[in-house]
């Protein structure tokens, strides 16, 4: 439990700022701006802390998982559509998108022998299901990919070069990947 309070201790500065601009935005693009807060918080706190020690908290993660079913829930119950068939696709998304990205860590690794990609970035993907489910997920993966490689590209040329061994904290562009893909989604562009 200390680890998960130092967790969210640390993040939590970050995690205000991200939920004041999310909830700014939010208000700007639709009314939903309790859940647009709640995601830019911890999507932002995740964020900062797998660029600050290359991991993705369960104490952040966790309550995105579970503030994501709520939300399902409640838009569900605003579009008159039956809370539990939504609660229902979003933990199969759940499963599907958490799912594909294990199966990519396991066969990166038997290929390679070497982990690439964390547990953590997993459970994010667990997590990204839920809140805009497995059809919209790889719009995500785009988005965050894209992102990573304009990070690496641009280090590498302040650099000249990118050693081989260093890691890429992909938590830090998949969280807000799933952010923007979400107020994108619930704008109407989407």
């Amino acid at each position: 439990m200390t680890n998960a309070l130092a967790d969210w201790r640390s993040g939590f500065p970050s995690a205000v700022a991200c939920a004041l601009l999310g909830a700014g935005a939010a208000w700007a693009l639709t009314g939903e701006i309790l859940a647009a807060g709640f995601l830019a918080g911890t999507m932002g706190a995740i964020a900062v802390e797998d660029l600050r020690r290359m991991r993705v908290p369960d104490a952040w993660n966790l309550p995105a998982a579970i503030g994501g079913f709520a939300a399902v829930a409640w838009e569900a119950r605003a579009m008159g559509v039956a809370p539990l068939a939504a609660l229902g696709h979003a933990a199969l998304s759940l499963i599907v998108c958490g799912g594909v990205f294990y199966l990519l860590r396991e066969i990166f690794f038997r290929w390679r022998g070497a982990e690439g990609l964390g547990l953590g970035d997993v459970k994010l993907a667990a997590t990204g299901g839920v809140w805009l489910g497995w059809e919209n997920f790889p719009a995500v993966v785009t988005l965050a990919a894209l992102s990573a490689i304009a990070w690496v590209a641009a280090i590498s040329l302040a650099h000249k070069g990118w050693p081989r061994e260093r890691k890429i904290p992909f938590g830090a562009f998949l969280a807000p990947a799933i952010w923007v893909c979400w107020i994108y989604a619930r704008a109407g562009l989407g």
